[in-house]
């Protein structure tokens, strides 16, 4: 999604996301909410224990600095569910290595979101879903929510079709 052209003049409550919290879970098995950098939000049911928290970073110095400090500061304790997904991924283009990452990161990151800059602007571009796309980022996006989801990682499909004989494959 765009990023909205301007911020919105209300101030948003700890008690109102809190009840939109709860009625999204009355109705949906699984809720997904983008906080950003909305840490004053930490005592609201965003950040309960039993929610997966995905920390999302791209792999700079600057970046792994501030996640580090996210992590030290409101990850540390046990029992919290933090996943760490690394944006815009590029292994061999990448300054230092995955363990110089997770050493910044005091963890591993488990999840690798490639860059894709050609289906990110075709989508931008073209209001076209990457969905509609079948791009790496999709792939790796849809291993996250089928993991999220408890089901495996890859689901094989059975093809129907002809072959050049006439036999079903």
């Amino acid at each position: 999604l765009a990023a909205p052209g301007d911020f919105p003049p209300t101030r948003v409550t700890v008690d109102a996301v809190d009840k939109l919290l709860a009625v999204a879970r009355q109705n949906f098995d699984y809720v997904v909410v983008d906080a950003g950098s909305r840490l004053d939000l930490k005592g609201s049911a965003l950040f309960d224990i039993s929610a997966t928290i995905y920390l999302v970073t791209q792999v700079g110095i600057s970046e792994l600095r501030n996640s580090n400090r996210l992590i030290s500061q409101y990850f540390a304790t046990k029992g919290r569910k933090l996943q760490i997904v690394l944006n815009r991924f590029i292994s061999h283009a990448m300054p230092f290595g995955e363990e110089d990452i997770t050493k910044a990161l005091t963890r591993p990151a488990q999840w690798r979101i490639p860059e894709d800059f050609a289906s990110a602007r075709r989508t931008r571009n073209t209001a076209t879903p990457l969905a509609l796309q079948g791009s790496p980022i999709l792939i790796a996006i849809r291993k996250m929510a089928r993991k999220a989801c408890g089901l495996p990682e890859n689901r094989a499909r059975k093809r129907k079709g002809f072959s050049f004989f006439g036999r079903a494959r």
